[in-house]
């Protein structure tokens, strides 16, 4: 059984300046995962296509049961999308442990608010078929997803001060 995901976060910016600044930026990206506690490596960004592929190690300790199906050396490859013409980035995590049992996909779109700021959706389905920890798996990365992006937003926002 899979888990979905929904989160909405208003960030001080407007629609435009996101895809900009903090998507097509890789200052920003690496000052995210810096702040965020993690190794990064961009693998490829196209921005004629939209394609874009990067490696992320999560720093953070991982619960015991977890990590034994994890391994302790996790990480995953982002590997997604982005259509100019929708406005939307659609991606999939490839985790480095049990990939073709672990499936996350997801969207992130942005609508503007007002001209100095917009809110970010972003929609995520999580499915982990391994027996008897499906459920323990999907609800841990559920939990760190919705984390990260609280610490993601304050640190977009953040960065975006030192442009006003």
């Amino acid at each position: 059984m899979s888990k979905s995901l929904v989160i909405r976060q208003l960030l001080d910016c407007s629609e435009q300046e996101f895809w900009e600044r903090i998507f097509g930026s890789e200052d920003f990206n690496e000052y995210l995962y810096e702040g965020l506690g993690f190794e990064y490596e961009l693998q490829e960004w196209n921005p004629e296509t939209g394609y874009r592929r990067a490696k992320v190690s999560p720093g953070h300790q991982m619960p015991r049961p977890v990590a034994k199906v994890l391994g302790e050396r996790f990480s995953y490859v982002e590997e997604g999308r982005f259509d100019p013409s929708t406005k939307r980035y659609e991606f999939r995590v490839i985790p480095s442990a049990l990939p073709d049992r672990i499936r996350a996909e997801g969207v992130v779109v942005v609508q503007g608010i007002s001209e100095h700021q917009c809110e970010r959706k972003v929609t995520l389905e999580i499915n982990a078929n391994v027996l008897g920890l499906g459920r323990l798996v999907e609800a841990y990365f559920v939990a760190t997803t919705r984390e990260q992006y609280v610490k993601n937003a304050a640190l977009v926002n953040e960065y975006l001060a030192g442009f006003r």
